[in-house]
């Protein structure tokens, strides 16, 4: 299955992951479904306002799906607190061509706090063995 870079924002580019709780249920729901074989998550970061994934579906999952569970299951999770719309119904994915790609794109993720002003924000997963899955072999092999 092809690795893609994805990013999903907000609706009306809300902060919603600004409050801790809710970022944090974010993450919880992205390791869930991760450990429910539905993904490789190989990288990530929250945002307040957007989120950028480095994820490859499993066989049985399209990438639109993979997308639609996470951003179902957090609308599931907050519509208590929340009125309306909670994400902007599409999302922005690019399919990783070659190692030198998916190397860029764990950059960019990690490096998308500091441009924004956050330099310490707790919300990057990029380089945690335990957490989240290597590169897929179809780039180490090359």
């Amino acid at each position: 299955m092809p690795t893609h870079a994805v990013t999903t924002v907000t609706s009306q580019r809300r902060a919603l992951f600004q409050r801790t709780a809710n970022a944090e249920l974010l993450q919880q729901l992205l390791f869930r479904y991760r450990d429910q074989g539905r993904y490789q998550l190989h990288g990530f970061v929250i945002m307040p306002d957007h989120v950028h994934l480095l994820l490859t579906p499993s066989p049985a999952q399209t990438l639109a799906l993979c997308i639609k569970c996470i951003k179902g299951g957090f609308s599931y999770a907050v519509k208590a607190q929340f009125g309306g719309e909670i994400w902007q119904p599409s999302f922005h994915e690019h399919r990783i061509r070659d190692t030198e790609d998916f190397q860029n794109q764990l950059h960019y993720i990690a490096a998308n706090p500091q441009r924004r002003g956050l330099p310490n924000h707790p919300f990057v997963h990029t380089a945690f063995p335990s957490r989240i899955d290597p590169m897929p072999a179809e780039f180490r092999s090359r």
